[in-house]
């Protein structure tokens, strides 16, 4: 800090406006960027096409028949993975088997009694 500057002093004028001139552009560059239209294919869109759509807003993102099959066959494979790791996990974990319950007292075992005799 300069000599003699105030502490907590107002906001002049020209600060007041590029706060507002900084809110206002930012407030348009969302308005600009917002996404318009309707997703074809939501289920099988890449996160490629959704940044292509974000930076684009009206770019055209329609998947082409080629892309749209190769997308379709990749999800029914990953679904018959996860399927197939179930029924190994479902197989390798042992059935539950009927323990009987273990008794909760211990029996005590008796103590033997030795008697010293007296050796003389």
């Amino acid at each position: 800090m300069g000599p003699g500057a105030k502490i907590n002093r107002p906001k002049t004028e020209l600060a007041k406006n590029l706060f507002k001139r900084r809110r206002v552009l930012s407030l348009e560059k969302r308005r600009k960027k917002r996404i318009v239209g309707a997703v074809i294919d939501r289920d099988i869109i890449t996160k490629h096409h959704l940044k292509k759509r974000s930076s684009s807003s009206r770019a055209n993102i329609t998947l082409s028949g080629k892309k749209r099959r190769k997308l379709i066959k990749q999800l029914a494979h990953m679904e018959r993975e996860k399927i197939a790791e179930e029924a190994e996990t479902q197989k390798k974990l042992p059935a539950p088997a009927t323990n009987k319950p273990k008794r909760t007292r211990r029996r005590r075992r008796a103590k033997k009694q030795t008697e010293m005799m007296d050796v003389e």
